[in-house]
């Protein structure tokens, strides 16, 4: 359902009106209803698709998506735009849809199930310690004190961790959980990008990485910078061994501006390599399979 109003997506899901609409207090806030319908638009169809029987949101907020150390320093400020992300609590999990810069869905989701986290803190910025013994940081997450407080009521709640103990992908197209590490859906077969090709297109092609794994905008800059650098690469290069001088400054050029094309193709694939970690669909598009049909 694209450009739905307000009260189309208030009518087509399942929306707990006394926890998403309401304050800390639990008073309930015009201003507050027409921010969650806002989030929440946009992303009618998926959670439609994802929600199980009887299962409600309490409440949606937009996010960044765990990052390392090492994206945010090869990135900068861009990790905060290709690592956007909605957040849905609902009275059973979380679910995270990476978003990017668009702030749409990007046919990519997980869960968190509530049972499967050990503990968790923070207001805008958000550690999660999962069962499994792993940990993740959401960072820049709107209304994240709101989202705590609730959170706090439904974890304490839980017990028994599921076999997998924390936060775990699910197939777009039939919602399946998907095993770590491997690139087809168990059950509906659907094909997701693969590290093998993101490595072989980061290598090969100028920003062939990025756009591999559907960021273009990072894969049009890469390319640029990656063709200046071969560009510059092969001048020096050229120019070093048909002066019959053999001016040594001219090779140094040449081997230092290579290595900074070779540094930047080692951050390329770096970054495809965690991009493909969120499961992106072979297709761009493909029928969406109902939950509990038989296929």
């Amino acid at each position: 359902m694209k450009n739905a109003s307000l009260e189309d997506v208030f009518r087509h899901l399942p929306i707990k009106g006394d926890a998403a609409f309401t304050n800390a207090r639990g008073k309930f806030q015009e201003k507050i209803k027409k921010q969650q319908l806002r989030v929440l638009n946009g992303f009618v169809d998926e959670l439609k698709h994802l929600l199980e029987e009887d299962e409600e949101i309490l409440f949606a907020s937009r996010g960044v998506s765990p990052f390392t150390i090492l994206e945010q320093l090869t990135s900068g400020g861009w990790i905060y735009y290709v690592k956007a992300c909605l957040l849905v609590l609902t009275d059973r999990r979380i679910l995270h849809f990476p978003s990017g810069y668009r702030n749409k869905p990007r046919n990519s989701v997980s869960h968190i199930r509530f049972q499967d986290i050990e503990s968790f803190k923070g207001k805008r910025r958000i550690t999660f310690r999962y069962k499994n013994g792993s940990k993740e940081v959401f960072s820049q997450v709107r209304g994240g004190k709101r989202l705590v407080q609730l959170l706090k009521r439904l974890v304490a709640t839980s017990s028994t961790s599921s076999p997998h103990g924390g936060r775990q992908n699910l197939c777009p197209r039939c919602t399946a959980p998907l095993a770590r590490g491997r690139f087809t859906c168990p059950r509906c077969r659907l094909e997701f990008k693969d590290p093998k090709a993101a490595r072989i297109y980061s290598i090969f092609l100028p920003g062939g990485g990025y756009f591999y794994t559907r960021h273009p905008l990072l894969g049009i800059g890469d390319a640029v910078a990656e063709l200046i650098l071969t560009f510059l690469t092969i001048l020096f290069l050229l120019q070093f061994f048909s002066d019959p001088g053999k001016n040594p400054v001219t090779l140094l050029m040449g081997l230092a501006f290579g290595m900074v094309l070779a540094l930047e193709k080692v951050i390329t694939v770096y970054h495809s390599g965690h991009f493909i970690r969120e499961y992106i669909p072979a297709e761009r598009r493909f029928r969406k399979i109902p939950q509990g049909s038989g296929f």
